[in-house]
């Protein structure tokens, strides 16, 4: 009888641990991250062509340069158009006077006829300028007065035949450095203030962007296959470029920064330097050449503006044009196509306080994720859910990939 009392119902003792197991998993499961490993998939918006993709269909899947096109702007076909110019607004130059200087000695000033080895132009009003020369090759003058005009803006041009020759280019003078232009330069009265615009052929503009955007030594990747992924992007830079982009008003067809295409004219001389060190490649100029003046248009007849991005991770993004796998991603020197990055919880809860304007509290997870649906992982992150103890938070993938300077907004946490 006393044994039986003593006795513990194993049914009892069963629930008991049960109970105490889910406590103890409870807490665990309530335990703030000390940190979050976020793995995605590309770089960039992904949007249009991913060039690292083009890149593998080139060499491993062997494919055109319009077959390249083809798969990442459905719906357009590349078709010829007219020489046109273009004049890309030269944005550290936004306030400051233009000083351009040539070897050669043939610059011509609008209101001057004669040859000058340098010129100075500085705005003294809405529309007004004030303009110098010098006899003297370089930056520093000494100058001339040649006087004043009533524009709009001011050109500064060559008077001998343009060359592949740095002698017959025009030097702007910017700090620390000469930097050489195809065209002509003008000052021009606009965003209320001085800024410098290079009037230039979009071909040699071309010259200068497309080895920006990707690595002219592409080229010679797979014995020479890797040049289709570099006529591929001369196309798309010359589509992108003659769209149209209305944010500079009629002074500015583009500008020479990310917000555009990276450009940087021929090349850059350092100040006390001899030589130049050119941003064209003749493996770039050949893409160009054998492409010039083609562009993608669409069905309605407009000239398709062909974003492009580093990488897709596997599949575009859509958007102008229509979401498609990119196997050709999965290059084998794609450093873009898979990674990863490790968030610390201070990181993540400063990041959010800033965004909320509020103390967010502890940051407990990230969940709630939806998704486009197209690839690995589900797809790119439309938008998710970051809890806090001080309350939830909804973001958009891209709105992390700000946050956190993240790749692109394919991840999962």
């Amino acid at each position: 009888m006393g044994e039986r009392m003593q006795r513990r119902s194993p049914l009892r003792g069963a629930t008991a641990a049960a109970v105490g197991a889910l406590i103890l998993l409870t807490l665990t499961a309530c335990e703030p991250p000390s940190s979050v490993t976020l793995r995605g998939h590309g770089w960039g918006h992904g949007r249009g062509m991913g060039q690292w993709g083009a890149l593998g269909y080139a060499v491993d899947h062997h494919w055109s340069g319009g077959q390249i096109l083809n798969h990442y702007y459905g719906g357009t076909t590349t078709v010829s158009v007219p020489p046109a110019e273009q004049r890309v607004y030269l944005t550290a130059s936004k306030g400051r006077e233009l000083v351009v200087t040539q070897a050669a000695k043939a610059l011509r000033v609008d209101g001057y006829a004669s040859n000058v080895a340098a010129v100075r132009v500085a705005r003294l009003s809405a529309g007004r300028f004030r303009i110098w020369r010098s006899a003297t090759v370089g930056c520093a003058g000494p100058w001339t007065l040649v006087g004043d005009r009533s524009a709009r803006e001011v050109q500064v041009r060559s008077a001998v035949a343009p060359t592949n020759d740095p002698a017959t280019m025009l030097q702007h003078c910017v700090s620390g450095a000469t930097r050489y232009y195809r065209g002509s330069l003008r000052a021009v009265d606009a965003l209320s203030t001085i800024v410098t615009v290079n009037q230039v052929p979009t071909e040699a503009m071309l010259r200068s962007i497309v080895p920006k955007e990707i690595s002219a030594s592409w080229a010679d990747a797979g014995g020479g296959k890797g040049a289709a992924a570099v006529r591929a992007q001369a196309v798309a830079a010359r589509s992108y470029a003659l769209s149209g982009d209305n944010r500079w008003g009629s002074w500015a067809t583009t500008c020479d920064s990310t917000l555009c295409q990276v450009y940087a004219g021929y090349g850059t001389r350092a100040t006390g330097a001899s030589t130049v060190t050119v941003a064209e490649d003749r493996r770039t100029d050949a893409a160009i050449a054998a492409t010039a003046n083609q562009v993608r248009r669409t069905a309605s007849g407009r000239i398709a503006r062909t974003e492009f991005a580093a990488s897709t991770g596997g599949w575009t993004a859509g958007g102008s044009f229509p979401a498609v796998p990119d196997d050709g991603d999965d290059y084998a020197g794609n450093p873009h196509h898979a990674w990863s990055v490790t968030l610390s919880r201070a990181t993540i809860e400063t990041a959010f306080d800033r965004r909320q304007g509020r103390d967010m509290g502890t940051f407990q997870g990230f969940d709630g994720f939806s998704r486009n649906g197209n690839g690995d992982l589900g797809g790119r992150v439309v938008r998710l859910r970051a809890r806090f103890s001080g309350g939830d938070v909804t973001v958009t993938g891209d709105e992390m990939r700000t946050l956190f300077s993240l790749k692109s907004n394919w991840f999962t946490a």
